[in-house]
């Protein structure tokens, strides 16, 4: 399996997954494909991974002599609620809206039917204490914790800090939350894990009624999805490497002035000739597809769309691409 269909493959079942490619310096086209918890690529890429994990979006940084790629690839945000009363009502529908997967959860069952939540793709009756596995496999997931009792977000929190989430937000005053920090860091949890979540839950826009609430905690949530730049790649790109075909991957490294796709836009160009994605259009793309025609491996070229050379390339815009082609 290529390092491309592992990473479309962990995307598709977890929603979230880095790569890192060594585009300049000592082992230049080497590549890895990591998780919060795993690493999958040759030995000598765990001596990279505590720096690589303190990256947080799509960027190329310097780690010792090499210049290094990183790529956050983000899928199909889902919204998990912890608790179905009266605020879970509005954050579900603002959810849907946002264009969230959505799922409620309560120990109650008469609060978790489909004629209180039409809104919501799926219900779940269970114990705040006991909560199934599979809801914390998805790794692009907002928690919203906002059970109707400071036992069942307590219940909530132990178990979402126990997984990687994209964002975990718990209702509660000031002092409520502080005693269930206070309970949690006796537990065993880090200071680190336990500040990471978003309590009091929301932005601070002085609501007071539910719906008023609801737009406060999807406002935040908002944030924080938008807070991180990822690069972009076109599902049909995924579909292609996932059918096993082989050809070129052109990514866009870096760019400047007005080109018209950015840092991380993919291309994959088969051996066959058929293409998914793009990476701008053009004659700037006209020209990488015939350049990628000559990649036997991992090469990185410069496209220069200034006022000198734009014309040649049709993209009298000016700035300047910088594109990885990679042979998979």
């Amino acid at each position: 399996m290529s390092a491309y269909e592992l990473l479309f493959k962990i995307l598709k079942e977890r929603g979230k997954v880095f790569s890192a490619t060594i585009v300049s310096g000592p082992m230049a086209g080497e590549k890895c494909v990591y998780t919060e918890n795993e690493m999958h690529g040759k030995p000598f890429w765990n001596d990279f991974l505590p720096d690589l994990q303190k990256i947080e979006q799509t960027e190329t940084v310097r780690i010792g002599k090499r210049e290094i790629f990183v790529e956050l690839f983000l899928k199909a945000p889902r919204l998990l609620i912890l608790g179905g009363g009266h605020v879970s009502l509005p954050v579900c529908q603002i959810g849907k809206i946002l264009g969230f997967d959505i799922t409620v959860v309560d120990d109650r069952e008469e609060f978790v039917t489909k004629e209180r939540f039409p809104w919501a793709d799926h219900l779940l009756c269970c114990d705040f204490g006991n909560l199934p596995e599979e809801l914390f496999a998805y790794e692009n997931t907002f928690y919203v914790a906002v059970t109707r009792g400071h036992q069942g977000d307590r219940a909530c929190a132990r178990a979402v800090l126990s997984h990687p989430f994209a964002y975990f937000g718990m209702i509660g005053s000031r002092t409520k939350v502080q005693i269930t920090k206070d309970a949690l860091l006796r537990e065993g949890f880090s200071k680190e894990k336990i500040e990471s979540m978003h309590s009091p839950i929301g932005l601070p826009l002085g609501g007071q009624l539910p719906e008023e609430i609801a737009v406060s905690i999807m406002a935040e949530i908002v944030k924080e999805k938008n807070r991180r730049y990822t690069g972009f790649a076109d599902m049909e790109v995924a579909e292609a490497v996932l059918k096993g075909q082989h050809g070129v991957m052109l990514t866009i490294l870096s760019k400047s002035g007005s080109s018209p796709r950015g840092t991380g836009s993919k291309m994959f160009l088969a051996d066959g000739g058929q293409t998914a994605g793009s990476i701008g259009g053009g004659n700037v793309e006209f020209t990488a597809c015939r350049d990628a025609g000559r990649v036997s491996d991992v090469q990185v070229k410069d496209y220069d769309l200034s006022a000198k050379d734009a014309s040649s390339l049709g993209m009298v815009c000016g700035g300047h691409v910088r594109v990885l082609f990679e042979r998979i």
